[in-house]
């Protein structure tokens, strides 16, 4: 399969998850902070899902890698339905710590677009 067509299938994959999502997305909470304000990370994140602008569930985080100053940089994002890891700057999300979810600032096919995640 080509990166195209993959990219594609993802996308579609996204679209599908958002329109089962109930209305109103994900239940919001005054409890959102700014990930560059979260202490340690990577240990905090490692089982959040990720959400799209409007609350809808798009994935889960694979990884957060961090800058030498133990700040986030990137967080690289497995998307449901695929195998694909896209690599999201960490400036795009806010953490809500009551429902252990990353919201990115971005909708799901912008989520889908984010470049690939380098391995490892």
């Amino acid at each position: 399969m080509t990166k195209a067509v993959a990219l594609v299938f993802c996308g579609l994959c996204v679209l599908g998850l958002a329109a089962a999502a109930p209305p109103g997305g994900l239940p919001s909470s005054s409890g959102l902070i700014a990930l560059n304000s979260l202490p340690n990370p990577s240990a905090t994140l490692a089982t959040a899902n990720v959400a799209d602008a409007k609350g809808t569930v798009v994935g889960a985080v694979h990884k957060v890698i961090m800058d030498p100053g133990g700040k986030p940089l990137t967080v690289d994002v497995t998307l449901m339905g695929s195998n694909a890891v896209v690599a999201i700057d960490a400036s795009r999300f806010n953490y809500d710590q009551a429902h252990n979810v990353l919201t990115a600032q971005l909708d799901a096919l912008q989520i889908a677009a984010e470049p690939p995640a380098p391995p490892g």
